[in-house]
């Protein structure tokens, strides 16, 4: 099963001769940005130590431990990443109601359909709570697998008590207990942390990697593979998601937003920001930003008469539309981008996202319209 993680060669390596020189660390630092196989790894690497198969290569995928691993419900397993709060007890049992199922629910995404983004509805981080519950379950024996394996997912969102607190597990951790910390911001752990563990890079995806993978694992058409690598920046999930347009909300979202400043209809806008006001959290904002910006180039590209410079080839007749009869887009880009890179900033300061969105209506809208 390994084998099927591309693009990321040198990471394999280092974990295979890790396995193979039963030389395997205590703690590991998977780091680079999203999409690129970081969890895919981390959980394959600890189907592999565990896996019972004997004549195959490990993981199998179909032994009892490895399908406990991919359900992500193995006994031997914990899985910590950023959540609201849960009301979490030391043993791990969830008593805040609502947060169980949306918890619930996010665990199905990541077991079903993993490049999906799952937005809670509450601010999240990695909460002390957490951890308690790690080091309770530290004091449990090991239940049936060789090594316990502990993933912590995007660490960088430990609060600075979180983190001291994590910091006592790393520097006496139970032994046959691997921890693999994930993360796309490293500058943002604790160098201490940092110190205690084994950093393995993981780097971005090339296009032709992503366009093999669309193709041959998802049987996405090729034009639209191509279009959906251009986009994706070295990110698998989001090339999937734009692959795929029953999950592309953000992308369909920023497309709308742009055919309406295009027009300079205020009122369409006022409407689509009311169909759209489920979607409008934080990180879905920041999402749609990623694709605006994308547009926002395509725009200027065209503009310009660029027209093999476009990444959204599979929207050129849309791109086409918005910039019919206008002129200067290119030369009014560079401040337009400029523009979203300071939202994304307010957006980080927890600025009120009803502006941001009005804000940025309005800066596409002059974009387009000199």
């Amino acid at each position: 099963m390994i084998n099927k993680i591309k693009g990321q060669e040198d990471a394999l390596k280092l974990l295979r001769k890790a396995i193979e020189n039963e030389r395997i660390s205590q703690a590991y630092l998977f780091y680079g940005s999203d999409g690129v196989g970081k969890f895919t790894t981390a959980l394959y690497f600890g189907m592999a130590v565990n896996c019972m198969a004997t004549n195959e290569l490990k993981p199998c995928g179909h032994c009892d431990s490895c399908h406990k691993f991919l359900q992500l419900e193995h006994p031997d397993f914990v899985y910590i990443f950023p959540t609201p709060n849960l009301n979490l007890s030391p043993e791990g049992e969830i008593k805040n109601s609502d947060a169980l199922k949306m918890f619930q629910k996010y665990i199905e995404n990541k077991v079903n359909t993993p490049w999906a983004d799952f937005f809670f509805k509450d601010t999240i981080e990695i909460r002390k709570e957490s951890i308690t519950m790690l080091s309770k379950h530290f004091e449990l024996s090991i239940h049936e697998a060789r090594y316990r394996i502990v993933i912590v997912e995007d660490a960088d969102m430990m609060t600075i008590a979180t983190a001291n607190a994590f910091l006592k597990t790393l520097e006496e951790p139970p032994e046959r207990t691997i921890i693999i910390l994930i993360t796309e911001r490293i500058q943002k752990l604790l160098p201490t942390i940092l110190s205690r563990t084994q950093p393995i890079y993981f780097r971005p995806l090339t296009r032709s990697v992503i366009e093999e993978i669309l193709t041959t694992e998802f049987e996405i058409s090729a034009p639209i593979a191509r279009t959906a690598s251009r986009i994706s920046a070295g990110n698998l999930k989001t090339a999937i998601r734009v692959a795929s347009d029953s999950v592309s909300l953000s992308r369909n979202w920023a497309f709308e937003i742009f055919a309406l400043a295009a027009t300079k209809d205020d009122l369409g806008y006022l409407g689509l920001a009311k169909a759209y006001k489920d979607q409008q959290k934080k990180d879905q904002v920041i999402d749609l930003l990623k694709y605006i910006r994308i547009i926002a180039s395509d725009l200027g590209a065209l503009n310009a008469n660029f027209e093999a410079e476009i990444t959204n080839i599979d929207k050129i007749d849309d791109l086409k539309a918005m910039v019919e009869n206008k002129s200067g887009i290119d030369d009014r880009l560079y401040d337009f981008l400029l523009f979203l890179e300071d939202l994304n900033r307010k957006i980080e300061g927890n600025v009120n996202l009803n502006l941001v969105m009005t804000n940025l209506y309005l800066n596409c809208k002059h974009l387009l319209n000199s």
